[in-house]
């Protein structure tokens, strides 16, 4: 198998009629997990009746959309409603690698823990692996937030300013692919650090944001590094609007949805392969049969 490349119409093919097959099977081994939140931009407050219920509303409606979107959506409730505090405006994106069952379980479960982990809110912000879900009493579709921004680092230790330089221009080529390549406001793909090690990257914005707004946050995102992480081997920088992400394992499900996937070196990295390995190595099995 080595060399061969994925089509990624096969893939979705695949992932589909296997989801449909064993959907309980991966609910459980796909559940997403919690990364962070923001709930202390706003005091707690005595929400309103009306306002509790466009809240309701508004996350009701994102879990299920999230089903059949393409992995992005916004809306609002209240606009109309008597009274100034009563709209509520609300955004959820998932990875660009995650969409239908998999974005809406995400969705779904942040819906349901944003109530109660930023409870009487009147505007918060959750992170999952999978998506990020936002709500607020004031329209913020297509502003570019970079501030508060959150790190989290790996315990592997970089040494070497050669990876360190290769790796940010690295992350910097990926910012150029998902703004001004493609257009699609993500991008993932993993690069040879040496004959046997290779690194990962993924940078992603928010899908109601311009080419140049996400451009924006990507940079601010990546000006960041030098501070918190760029001696650490694994590392994401995240805000509202955007997050950039770096490793030495793979842990997206495929490249970009125009490009073929390449099969993953499992000598290459630890232990650390999460539970989209298990689908990649389906597919690779199922492909490689149906080539006999």
């Amino acid at each position: 198998m080595e060399g061969k490349q994925l089509n990624v119409r096969s893939i979705y093919s695949f992932i589909f009629l296997f989801l449909l097959s064993f959907k309980p099977l991966v609910t459980e081994a796909q559940s997403p997990n919690y990364v962070g939140d923001d709930c202390n931009s706003t005091t707690t407050t005595s929400l309103s009746s009306a306002y509790k219920a466009n809240l309701n509303s508004v996350l009701s409606w994102l879990s299920s959309d999230a089903a059949t979107s393409k992995g992005y959506n916004h809306n609002s409730f209240g606009n109309n409603t008597p009274g100034a505090d009563a709209a509520v405006y609300g955004l959820y994106d998932c990875r660009g690698d995650v969409s239908g069952y998999f974005c809406q379980f995400c969705v779904s479960t942040a819906s349901r823990e944003v109530l109660q982990r930023c409870s009487n809110r009147v505007s918060a912000i959750i992170w999952y692996d999978f998506c990020i879900l936002r709500y607020s009493n004031e329209n913020f579709f297509g502003n570019v937030t970079v501030d508060p921004s959150w790190n989290h680092s790996g315990p592997k230790n970089v040494s070497s300013v050669e990876e360190i330089q290769k790796g940010e221009g690295f992350m910097r080529s990926l910012i150029r692919k998902a703004t001004v390549e493609t257009n699609q406001l993500y991008y993932m793909d993993g690069f040879n650090l040496s004959s046997t090690q290779r690194r990962y990257g993924m940078v992603q914005c928010s899908r109601d944001l311009t080419n140049e707004g996400c451009s924006q946050c990507l940079e601010a995102m990546l000006a960041k590094v030098p501070k918190c992480c760029e001696h650490k081997l694994g590392w994401q920088v995240s805000t509202a609007s955007c997050l950039i992400k770096y490793d030495d394992y793979i842990f997206y499900l495929f490249h970009n949805p125009a490009s073929s996937v390449s099969v993953p070196d499992t000598q290459i990295g630890d232990t650390k392969f999460n539970s989209f390995f298990l689908i990649y190595t389906i597919i690779i099995i199922f492909n490689s049969r149906n080539n006999l």
